[in-house]
This record gives structure tokens, sequence and C-alpha cells, in this order.
């Protein structure tokens, strides 16, 4: 259970730090080239762990576990979470101007991070000496020979579908 207890201190560190007040999107490369993390306007996101390529089923029932574990060890912390459909995430085409930046980001990092038909598994409010946080794991499906991610991220703001009271528009 190395793996949990890295990605528990992934998220500790994603609350402890600072997020940026303003300013555009900027994604952060990995070592090896690849999409290492992103961050902007009240939100921070970086991958926790990659399932094994190449493993289809065996591969994402692997990562489901290790959400599982994951999502149990936080729950141990917060209490239940909430599911947060993509798909039901406000867009920018709804007529009410830009969306948190946070989503924006969570649609578009696709075969690098969470696709579109994802699902977020959020907490909070969270009560961080920063004030109140939402906290987001979720984990992108195997697309072709594309290993499983499974990314978090914490906002500022609260991460909500459209409809749900508290969704706040980026600047």
């Amino acid at each position: 259970m190395r793996r949990i207890a890295a990605a528990l201190d992934a998220v500790d560190a994603l609350l402890d730090g600072a997020l940026p007040a303003s300013g555009p999107v900027q994604r952060e490369p990995s070592p090896d080239g690849g999409w290492g993390g992103s961050h902007g306007a009240g939100f921070r996101m970086e991958p926790l762990w990659e399932g094994r390529a190449g493993h289809g089923a065996a591969g994402q029932e692997e990562t489901g576990e290790r959400l599982a574990a994951l999502t149990s060890a936080l729950e141990d912390r917060w209490g239940p979470h909430r599911e947060v459909s993509l798909r039901a995430l406000p867009s920018g085409e709804d007529g009410d101007g830009p969306v948190l930046p946070l989503l924006e980001e969570l649609r578009s990092v696709d075969g690098d991070g969470p696709g579109p038909g994802g699902a977020l598994l959020v907490w909070g409010p969270v009560v961080t000496p920063h004030g109140p946080r939402w906290v987001a794991v979720s984990t992108a499906p195997c697309d072709g020979d594309a290993p499983p991610m499974t990314v978090a991220a914490v906002s500022d703001v609260p991460i909500e579908e459209a409809g749900e009271p508290g969704v706040r528009r980026g600047a």
C-alpha cells in the first residue's frame, strides 16, 4: 500500500500548498516528458499513479482497486464523497460566461488524464490553514494501449455539477 500512502502524501501537499489566485492554466511536464500536472486560477492538479499499459481489463481492475483504497482512506478523513460527473460539469457554451479553470483543464487533459466521460470523487469543503478547499480524485479509463491514470485536484472553490448551488465561474 505504498502507492496509497504516497497518494495521500500528494493530496496533503496539494492541500498545504498555495493555489494561484489568477493567471492562465499551465501544464507541468513529468520527468519522462509527459503530463506532470496543471495549475491555474484557484487550483492545482497532478497525477497520483498510472496503471499498467496494455493490460486492458486487468490494468483497469488494478487501478480501480487502488482508487477504492484511496477513496476509503480519504473517507476515513473527511467522510463520504460526492460523485460529480465530468459530463455534467458546466460548459462555457451555456451562455453564463467562462467556466472554472479547473473544470476546463479536467476536460482538456484527454489521453494524459481524466477524459470528459469520467467522474470525480469530491470531498469538501475541507478545512485548511488557507481556508476551505475541495479535493477531487479521478481515474481516466484506458484508451487503447494508454494506461489508466489517477489524478488528484485541489480547488479553492466548490467542484460541482451544472445546476448545483455554488458553482462559480472563472474570471
